[in-house]
């Protein structure tokens, strides 16, 4: 049997050598949608390159200067992102005079009047093209390449107005006219003119097609040609040639490109990022689902792409997710490639990030540390952005390279770094579960960061927003998100709560008690006691919340971080699950002694049993770290008769009748009570 599988497998190579051969001696032509074999040298040679603006005019024009400082990384006033090439690069990219791009995107509603067409522009009319085909990249066919847009064509007055001193060739020109379209869409003069539809139309059908195969965008494929033999020369072998299959091929490997072949594929990136029909593959498969979900949504201004990750679970084709997911990775470290950030964070990044590259995620680094000073427009974004990287890990690359080794050891059951499907929130989860097990220092400080945020905005915490989605909609609907509203809200209504809901809300709230930091709204309240009191205390295992709870008598203490304490201190009474020193320090003797107190079911506390049991048998526990809380717990409890869940319950009406002017705390309840122990209730007594 095995020789015949080899028998067969044998007859298969052959078969395959056989048509290899066939294709070798049957060029394709540039409309085939497979490689030709680079059978003629005349056809293969590069032609020369088109003729350039002479240097010294490039540097004097003050676009040009704009463009050299965007290409040092800096978002000072100037050109669109569309005129920011690849940081490493020194060559200035062609700019316009167009407007500044305002600091705060305008929603759809406020866009530039481009086409609201979803489907691919008729082709370009007479491009300006070299003459014969070349194949400087024999992976992909043979081609003409397209050297410019059409000057005589729909574009020849905003060429004349807007482009007239870019030199035509290497596109040049279409790239000006797309940088006047950027900027005329976010600009806050509202006098800057936008490109005619038709124009618009022509440039992207230029691009379209031009993105189409890497030889007939010559620069691309001459500054690529050696990195995609390298990179990209088993693509065929694998999946065989797609329209755009070699671009996309480099954008993978975009950190390990050359200089030169980076910046161009940069280009390539920025237009996609702006319409998505600019990138073949993802216009191919999202094509439908961009016509039957975003109708009436106007191209550009990566509109279309926002739209359907918005509608992601409507989506009908699958590959169309994929793609999506693709090409949000492929752009997730750029700030400049996330095009409608990029302009409603511009005036932020120049407050708070002006020195900070646009590249390699430091300038949404930066951005997302001063999340709580952005403007409005910024922090939606940025939100939106953390949003959908808590469902998936790999959009944060800084996450993914510093806790690579800890996925693979505790969470490659949850996924594979090395492949991509979609969005997948399992590694997350995962390391958040475990984030006491990481080895990494690096990817324990990202995890925190996450948990921090999944404490403070219900977006953030995936388990959470997924299984109180209903409950949300019903209970808290009128609750903003952040400051942990939401998630008080639902504490607030817990017994309203579905099971399933109920049971995450509470396993998040043992979670979070174990770090001020997870307690946001005790955490800025108390800002000024835990430097005053508390400066010298490690965060984590509860230690700065129990600093407070020492301190919050003091006549200095604030009186809204005492009741931001207060509070923490009855959440945590209702289950010793939620007391984290407790919990930790008794588990022993709570199995040992009160492992019957409470029967534990889902979604259900148990209303300070297990903590009664325990004060009632301090005598048996063992633990010198259990009877250390167990004796703060009676502390707590006689100072608050809020604390003891059972005195709290059997006299809650006693306490209405005769205590109902009596504030809390310091034991003056309980004296109340005492004073009036001929009227208790026999519960009560």
């Amino acid at each position: 049997m095995a020789q015949g599988m080899l028998r067969k497998s044998s007859r298969s190579l052959l078969l395959l050598a056989a048509l290899l051969l066939l294709a070798a001696c049957n060029p394709l032509s540039a409309q085939d949608s497979k490689p030709a074999a680079d059978t003629d040298a005349g056809n293969s040679a590069v032609p020369p390159a088109p003729a350039t603006e002479d240097a010294a005019a490039i540097a004097t024009s003050p676009a040009a200067s704009a463009a050299q400082s965007a290409d040092t990384g800096s978002d000072a006033p100037g050109p669109s992102p569309a005129a920011a090439a690849e940081s490493e690069s020194d060559a200035p990219a062609p700019t316009t005079k167009a407007a500044t791009p305002a600091a705060d995107a305008p929603d759809a509603s406020a866009a530039s009047s481009k086409s609201s067409s979803t489907a691919s522009p008729a082709p370009a009319a007479a491009a300006t093209t070299t003459a014969a085909p070349v194949q400087v990249v024999p992976l992909a066919p043979g081609a003409v390449a397209e050297d410019d847009i059409n000057p005589n064509g729909a574009c020849k007055d905003a060429i004349a107005s807007q482009c007239q001193d870019v030199e035509q060739g290497d596109s040049q020109v279409a790239d000006c006219l797309s940088q006047v379209a950027q900027a005329a869409e976010f600009a806050e003069d509202a006098s800057a003119k936008p490109l005619p539809d038709d124009c618009y139309e022509e440039v992207m059908a230029f691009k379209i097609s031009r993105n189409s195969n890497i030889n007939k965008n010559l620069p691309l494929a001459k500054a690529c040609a050696s990195d995609a033999d390298k990179y990209c020369k088993d693509l065929q072998w694998y999946s065989g040639y797609r329209n755009g299959s070699v671009i996309a091929c480099l954008r993978e490997v975009k950190d390990k490109l050359q200089a030169g072949c980076r910046k161009e594929v940069f280009k390539v990136q920025l237009d996609a990022a702006f319409d998505y029909r600019a990138d073949k593959m993802l216009h191919e498969a999202c094509e439908k689902d961009a016509e039957a979900l975003c109708k009436g949504v106007k191209n550009g201004g990566g509109r279309i792409q926002a739209c359907l990750r918005q509608q992601r679970m409507k989506l009908a084709n699958w590959d169309c997710e994929y793609q999506l997911f693709r090409k949000e990775l492929e752009d997730a470290d750029d700030l400049r490639l996330s095009v409608r950030m990029f302009h409603a964070c511009l005036a932020d990044k120049q407050q708070f990030c002006d020195d900070v590259p646009a590249g390699r995620a430091m300038a949404k680094q930066c951005l997302e540390e001063h999340r709580d000073e952005l403007s409005e427009g910024c922090r939606d974004e940025i939100d939106s952005m953390i949003e959908r990287r808590v469902r998936d890990f790999r959009l944060d690359s800084r996450l993914k390279k510093a806790c690579e080794r800890d996925i693979s050891n505790m969470c490659a059951w949850g996924g594979d770094m090395a492949t991509m499907d979609t969005y997948d929130s399992m590694v997350m989860n995962c390391l958040q579960d475990f984030r006491e097990e990481i080895k990494s220092e690096s990817c324990k400080a990202q995890v925190h960061k996450y948990v921090e945020l999944a404490a403070q905005d219900i977006r953030f915490d995936v388990p959470l927003a997924d299984a109180c989605y209903n409950d949300r909609t019903t209970l808290c609907a009128n609750v903003p998100p952040g400051s942990a509203r939401v998630i008080r809200c639902l504490q607030s209504q817990r017994v309203k709560l579905s099971v399933v809901c109920r049971a995450t809300l509470f396993n998040e709230e043992a979670r979070f008690s174990e770090n001020i930091d997870f307690q946001y709204p005790m955490k800025q309240a108390c800002l000024r006691e835990m430097d005053r009191y508390c400066k010298d205390v490690p965060h984590g295992q509860a230690r700065v919340i129990r600093c407070l709870q020492a301190r919050k008598s003091d006549k200095e203490f604030g009186k809204v971080c005492r009741l931001e304490v207060e509070r923490f201190e009855r959440e945590t009474a209702k289950d010793y699950r939620l007391n984290y020193r407790l919990y930790n320090a008794c588990k022993g003797d709570i199995g040992a002694t009160c492992k019957n107190a409470c029967e534990l079911k889902e979604g259900e506390i148990c209303g300070g049993k297990v903590l009664a049991c325990l004060v009632e048998n301090k005598a048996a526990v063992k633990s010198e770290a259990c009877r250390k809380e167990v004796f703060y717990l009676e502390k707590m409890e006689v100072n608050d008769f809020r604390i003891d869940m059972a005195l709290a319950e059997a006299c809650r009406g006693d306490v209405d009748k005769h205590c109902k002017e009596v504030q809390p705390g310091e034991g003056r309840v309980h004296k109340c009570l005492r004073d009036n122990s001929e009227q208790l209730s026999h519960a009560c007594k």
